[in-house]
């Protein structure tokens, strides 16, 4: 009796756990870019510029976890100003493995722009930068130039 009890939870709990790994839909993750817009220029822009991550984590080090068929949305927001604007305009392959199978992914064109991706390619581990580069508009005016960052984007299982 004891064994069958024991074989009964051990199937239980392997059913629980290949229906919780196999099963899982594909999530959306909202990347949000928070500018202080009023000091931004080329010489600041990682500075100025963060995705909320806790402290002592660059932006060149944050990391956006993702598995397989995720979509990611990268969107830009003013920490100084609502009257100001960033615009993400296009996400750019690193040289690493391409998850997206393609080399530029392009902004929507709306304002506030955004630029969306979908993870098609990759293994679990797989660890790959791709450059955000975005604008800023202070009342409308254009600010500086292209700014850039570069986080990581993680496969997970």
């Amino acid at each position: 009796m004891k064994t069958s009890k024991t074989l009964f939870i051990l199937v239980v709990f392997m059913v629980f756990f290949s229906i919780n790994s196999f099963g899982q839909e594909p999530v959306t993750h909202y990347i949000t870019l928070n500018v202080d817009t009023s000091l931004i220029n080329n010489q600041n822009e990682s500075l100025v510029s963060n995705f909320g991550q806790e402290a002592g984590i660059s932006n060149e080090n944050f990391t956006i976890n993702v598995r397989l068929g995720d979509t990611i949305i990268w969107q830009g927001l003013s920490s100084s100003s609502q009257n100001d604007v960033v615009n993400i305009i296009s996400i750019n392959y690193e040289g690493e493995k391409n998850i997206f199978n393609q080399n530029y992914l392009k902004g929507n064109g709306v304002v506030p722009e955004q630029v969306i991706g979908t993870v098609v390619t990759g293994n679990v581990g797989d660890s790959v930068k791709y450059k955000i580069s975005f604008t800023v508009l202070n009342n409308g005016n254009r600010r500086g130039g292209t700014f850039k960052i570069d986080p990581k984007i993680q496969i997970n299982g």
